[in-house]
């Protein structure tokens, strides 16, 4: 009989460790196929790599990588005149805590110019939208002064 328990608690341990290993392969697999896509998709639409060797983005290509990255929603929140990622959006182009509302709603106003900029057909594009968002953000500070 305790020869069928440890028999029994062996197989079960035996049981837990290879459903954990095939559950961190899995979940290994789908990190690394996402990170690929996010790679491959900013990769493809800047023409150089963004990133350092460490994985971190470059100084300088903050703005860049985070509209890339994000611009579906940006959009969405700049329509709606607010949120998380229009608000991140100013951070990284320097607007000021105080001058977010203001950023936010002048955004706004600039939807359909901001739309129409296809980002998808590459850094040229990218970096109108940026200037143009950045252009808001200069008129945001110099109208709360």
């Amino acid at each position: 009989m305790i020869q069928r328990v440890k028999t029994f608690q062996g197989l079960a341990a035996l049981g837990v460790f290879l459903l954990g290993i095939s559950s961190g392969c899995t979940f290994k697999a789908t990190l690394d196929t996402t990170s690929d896509t996010t790679t491959n998709f900013l990769s493809s639409t800047s023409g150089k790599s963004w990133w350092t060797e460490d994985g971190l983005v470059k100084r300088g290509e903050h703005a860049r990588a985070f509209v890339a990255g994000n611009y579906d929603t940006l959009l969405q929140e700049i329509a709606q005149g607010h949120g998380e990622y229009v608000h991140a959006f100013g951070t990284i182009l320097g607007v000021p805590a105080d001058q977010q509302a203001q950023f936010q709603k002048l955004m706004q106003n600039e939807y359909p110019v901001l739309i129409a900029i296809p980002i998808s057909l590459g850094d040229d594009q990218l970096n109108r939208f940026i200037g143009h968002a950045q252009q808001v953000g200069i008129h945001s500070a110099s109208s709360n002064s």
